[in-house]
C-alpha cells in the first residue's frame, strides 16, 4: 500500500517541488505528514485507520525522497555530487536494511509502542535539523551578486546570471551592465530569460523520459532496490527454514548486506574523478556473481553460514548520481526545455518512482521463483537481473558512449 502510493503521487511532489519559491515548506509538509502516519500506525485499532496511516506515509515519502534529493542538488557542485548523492543513497539503503533489525530488539525489550516512540524521536530530530538549515537560493538574497553565482551555472537555482570570469567585475562583463537592459536581465532558475516555456512544449516529466541517459540511471537505481527489497521478502524466511534462526539471527544476517552500502561516499568520490559509466557498470556487474554463488548455500553448517555472509557481503550497490547530469545537460543545451522551476525535483521524483516499483517488484518476483522454483533459480535470476542493469549503464551512463564528452 505504502509504494503503491508513493508510485502515484511521486510524480505530483516533484512538479510541486519544482514550482515552489521554496523547497523547505514541501519538505517539512513531508515530514509532518510522515510524524502523523507514525502515531496513526502506532494507534491503529481499526483496519481503516491502518489504510490511512500507510497512506500517508506513501504521501511523506514522495515527498521527502523527492524534496531531499533535489536540495541536494541545490546546495552541491557538479565536481561533487557523486559523493554526496552516494551519501545519500548509502544513507538510505543502511536505514532500510538496519531497521527491522532495531525495531526487532526495540519490540522484544520494549514492547510495541516503543518501536513507534524511537521513529518519532528520529523525526523530530529531523525536523529539528531542517530548522536550521537554509536553502542555497535563500542564502544568496543576503551575498553579493558575484558571490551568490554558481560555479557551473546550473545547481544551486539563483537568479543571476553567471559571467565568463567569476572573480572580475569589470565594465566589460555582463553581471556589470544595468539590470533593466533586456538582453542582460536576470536569468531564471533554470538559466532561461523570460516567462516560462512556450505552450504546447511537452510536460517536463515526458521530456525526461524521452532522455535515454535519465532512464538508464533510474533503471539502474531500480536493479539496485528490487534487489535489497527481496532479500528483505525471502531471506528471513530462507534462514529460518535452513539454518533454524530465530528472527533475531535472521536480522543480523542483514548487517552483511550493510557493509557494501556504506561505501557510497567512497564510490561516489571515485565517480566524480572517473565518471559514473564505469562505476556503474562494475557495481551491476559485480554484483551478478555472488548473487548466482547465493545458491550454493543449500545446507545446515558452519561453512554455510560463512559462506552465505561473505557473499551477501560482495554484493556493491551502483550510484545515482548521473541523474542531476542529465538535467544539466538538458538545460545546457535548450535552456528553455523545464520552464523557470527547473526540473531537478522532477527528475528525482522518477527517481523514487523507480524505488517505489522496485520494492513492488523484488518481493513479489523473488517470492514466487523461490516458491515455485527453489533458492537456486532465484538467485540465479536475481543476478542476470544484476548483470542487465550493466547493458544501459555502458551505453547511457555519462552520456552516449560513442559521443566525444561522454564520460
Amino acid at each position: 500500500m505504502k509504494a503503491n502510493n508513493t508510485l502515484t503521487v511521486t510524480a505530483i511532489c516533484g512538479w510541486v517541488a519544482d514550482r515552489t519559491p521554496n523547497r523547505s515548506i514541501t519538505f517539512y509538509t513531508g515530514l509532518f505528514i510522515l510524524a502523523a502516519a507514525t502515531i496513526l500506525f502506532g494507534l491503529a485499532k481499526a483496519s481503516w485507520v491502518l489504510l490511512i496511516s500507510r497512506l500517508c506515509q506513501g504521501l511523506s515519502a514522495a515527498i521527502v525522497y523527492t524534496v531531499g534529493l533535489a536540495l541536494l542538488v541545490d546546495t552541491v557542485g557538479r565536481e561533487n555530487i557523486g559523493q554526496w548523492m552516494g551519501t545519500a543513497l548509502s544513507s538510505s539503503s543502511f536505514g532500510l536494511i538496519v531497521s527491522p533489525l532495531l525495531g526487532g530488539i526495540v519490540y522484544a525489550k520494549a514492547g510495541y509502542m516503543a518501536v513507534f516512540g524511537m521513529a518519532l524521536g528520529l523525526i523530530v530530530v529531523d525536523i529539528l535539523m531542517r530548522l536550521v538549515m537554509i536553502e542555497k537560493k535563500t542564502a544568496a538574497k543576503y551575498k553579493p551578486a558575484e558571490a551568490a553565482t554558481p560555479t557551473d551555472g546550473f545547481y544551486g537555482t539563483f537568479t543571476n546570471q553567471q559571467t565568463p570570469n567569476h572573480g572580475q567585475t569589470d565594465s566589460s562583463t555582463p553581471s556589470s551592465k544595468p539590470q533593466d537592459d533586456p538582453d542582460n536581465a536576470p536569468l531564471l532558475a533554470n538559466g532561461s530569460k523570460g516567462p516560462s516555456h512556450a505552450k504546447g512544449k511537452m510536460p517536463t516529466i515526458l521530456i525526461l523520459l524521452s532522455i535515454p541517459r535519465l532512464l538508464a540511471a533510474i533503471y539502474g537505481i531500480f536493479v539496485n532496490v528490487a534487489i535489497l527489497a527481496a532479500f528483505d521478502g525471502v531471506l528471513p524466511l530462507y534462514v529460518k527454514k535452513l539454518f533454524g534462526w530465530d528472527s533475531l539471527a535472521a536480522g543480523l544476517i542483514f548487517l552483511c548486506l550493510a557493509i557494501p552500502a556504506l561505501t557510497g561516499p567512497l564510490v561516489g568520490k571515485l565517480s566524480d574523478k572517473v565518471g559514473p559509466r564505469w562505476i556503474a557498470v562494475a557495481g551491476c556487474s559485480m554484483t551478478a556473481p555472488p548473487l548466482i554463488l547465493l545458491r550454493l548455500v543449500a545446507h545446515d553448517s558452519m561453512e554455510q553460514k560463512i559462506l552465505l555472509c561473505g557473499l551477501l557481503i560482495c554484493c556493491v550497490s551502483p550510484v545515482a548520481a548521473d541523474l542531476s547530469a542529465v538535467v544539466e545537460a538538458k538545460e545546457k543545451t535548450d535552456p528553455d526545455a523545464f520552464g523557470p522551476g527547473g526540473a531537478y525535483a522532477q527528475a528525482f521524483a522518477l527517481f523514487n518512482c523507480s524505488m517505489a516499483a522496485a520494492t513492488l517488484f523484488g518481493p513479489v518476483v523473488a517470492g514466487a521463483l523461490v516458491e515455485r522454483h527453489g533458492w537456486g533459480v532465484m538467485t540465479a535470476a536475481m543476478g542476470v537481473f544484476a548483470f542487465s542493469g550493466a547493458i544501459p549503464a555502458f551505453f547511457y551512463t555519462g552520456g552516449w558512449i560513442f559521443a566525444k564528452d561522454s564520460w
